[in-house]
């Protein structure tokens, strides 16, 4: 690369090149770096000049890769390294041409348009395995908390359940012998009586305080609540982070708490499950069997869905870089070209300033381009 000094002896020349020859020829005065163009169009916005659509589709194909390269970084993968610049501008700067993934040799528009097709496809690849592993997390997720709920509502009532029972039972009035010769119609009529009516669910640990004070305030404490914590953190499917979250069972005995309660946990974002009659010992006992069979088949897929994101971006973490830097210089280049003004239709001429030594250099790299044009 040429350094610019003060002191270099400077010369205003002025370029024609036909339009079809132009891109070569800039991108093989670039290499020189002993020139400086001037806008011949001051008086046009960015989005009237000429080339306006190409530094477009260079803005989308960054947009792409800086969407490979967070991926890699969501799985630890660093960015294989695409060399010295020098060395990138010798083998890729001449007459515009550079190799893409692909393995073809490309210049020009036919480079632009190779990378938007091979880039697309990889976006379009990467975008739906995500969709996909976002759909996989979110039932993983759901059947990995039914589970919990299961195990945990089933545990309460077989401990917690028969001793509130008995403390009711040991608080409850002495019974008159009016009460006694009701017979079993009555003691029918108490046990439907004293049925309580539940809401389970998963909340986050985080919330918990703020769920179950809402619940009281909203009922006047005419809820019974209970909380059990999930030990394994479950991953957020939109942001891949760990997330603690609690189990939690609501007792209670009016329809219009219940119907309170359900606001209550859409607002919490808090997911509620529906349970066999935890008396059915049977339907319980298979419906456990039956969501565990389950999640281990969708932990299978998951795991299947993670393995193939990853080899996608092992393989996207090895061009991505050499990637932004062809569409840097792509994107270098039409800027340059916004400056060139359209005299006569087919040639564009361009004006600037270059050192006076490197001004055969510069005639040479423009008769290039238009020798290779005519080949």
């Amino acid at each position: 690369m040429s350094r610019w000094f003060r002191s270099e002896h400077m010369e205003y020349i002025s370029l024609i090149v036909n339009e079809d020859a132009a891109h070569d020829c800039l991108a093989d005065l670039g290499k020189l770096s002993a020139i400086q163009f001037t806008d011949l169009n001051p008086d046009l916005t960015p989005f009237q000049r000429r080339y306006v659509s190409y530094v477009r589709r260079c803005d989308e194909l960054e947009r792409k890769l800086r969407f490979f390269g967070n991926e890699c970084d969501n799985f630890g993968l660093k960015l294989d390294t695409a060399g010295d610049i020098d060395t990138f501008l010798e083998s890729s700067s001449g007459s515009g041409r550079a190799i893409t993934a692909g393995g073809g040799d490309k210049k020009g528009t036919q480079l632009l348009e190779s990378l938007e097709v091979e880039l697309d496809g990889y976006e379009s690849q990467l975008r739906e395995l995500n969709a996909y592993s976002e759909k996989l997390t979110r039932e993983y997720n759901e059947k990995v908390e039914l589970q919990e709920v299961l195990e945990k509502a089933r545990r309460f009532f077989m401990t917690d359940a028969p001793r509130l029972a008995v403390s009711e039972l040991s608080t409850g009035r002495p019974g008159s012998a009016e009460g006694l010769l009701a017979g079993a119609h009555d003691d029918e009529a108490r046990d439907m009586d004293m049925r309580f009516s539940s809401i389970t669910g998963v909340v986050s640990t985080e919330e918990k305080v703020r769920f179950e004070r809402m619940i009281f305030r909203a009922t006047r404490g005419n809820c019974y609540v209970r909380f059990a914590p999930i030990k394994q953190p479950i991953t957020d499917p939109e942001t891949g982070s760990l997330v603690e979250k609690c189990v939690f069972i609501i007792f209670f005995k009016s329809l219009s708490i219940e119907t309170k309660l359900k606001k209550i946990c859409d607002a919490f974002f808090a997911h509620r499950y529906s349970l066999p009659d935890m008396d059915d010992a049977p339907a319980v006992d298979r419906m456990l069997t039956e969501n565990a069979q389950e999640l281990v088949d969708s932990r299978t897929v998951l795991l299947k869905n993670q393995d193939t994101r990853f080899r996608l971006c092992q393989m996207l973490a090895q061009h991505t870089e050499r990637w932004t830097w062809i569409v840097l210089r792509e994107k270098a280049v039409y800027h340059t070209l916004n400056m060139f003004k359209a005299d006569v239709s087919g040639m564009l001429r361009g004006e600037g300033w270059v050192i006076s030594e490197h001004f055969e250099d510069v005639r040479m790299s423009v008769n290039r381009a238009h020798v290779d044009m005519d080949h």
